[in-house]
């Protein structure tokens, strides 16, 4: 004999049937609630940008180019919003033990990408904060870049292991 409507503490509902429909779909719509506020089903990504309403973590300027922002992405699903590039790095050699996946916008305008599928051009281009660093899909327009700006073309965990410098202090 399983613990049934009345061990729930659930008394007067109009009868058993009644009961159980209340019950059903409670749970149906507890389930749905769960799955909408619980972690997301795949791969990390990325969140759309709020342009002027978004906040760096590290610098706390609004994220305004949509070609220079970083998200970094926890386990649970929380997307962390940087201003650019070097603001991640900052933040990440500030908090070493943080686990989660990085990802960096195209600064041609290509959208989102994972820091290892992406070319880094250091000291070319300027940036608002003064990290100089950009972000680029393609290794080839990276290289374009750097030869006319003076930078440098790094991958992700080289940029990580340097670090950022020459920055407005935060």
């Amino acid at each position: 004999h399983g613990l049934g409507i009345r061990g729930l503490g659930i008394r007067g509902l109009g009868g058993r049937g009644v009961a159980r429909r209340g019950i059903h779909a409670l749970l149906i719509a507890g389930g749905l609630l769960a799955a909408a506020c619980g972690g997301e089903a795949g791969p990390p990504a990325p969140r759309e940008l709020m342009l002027g309403v978004d906040v760096c973590e590290y610098c706390h300027m609004s994220v305004d180019d949509p070609g220079l922002a970083a998200q970094w992405v926890e386990p649970g699903g929380k997307r962390i919003v940087f201003d650019e590039p070097g603001c991640l790095v900052a933040w990440l050699r500030e908090h070493p033990g943080r686990t989660g996946e990085a990802f960096v916008a195209d600064a041609e305008g290509g959208g989102w990408m994972p820091v290892a599928e992406a070319s880094f051009v250091r000291d070319g281009p300027t940036t608002s904060m003064g990290f100089n660093v950009r972000a680029y899909r393609s290794g080839e327009t990276a290289a374009r870049v750097a030869e006319e700006t003076g930078g440098v073309v790094r991958d992700w965990t080289t940029l990580l292991e340097e670090g950022v410098r020459h920055a407005h202090a935060y």
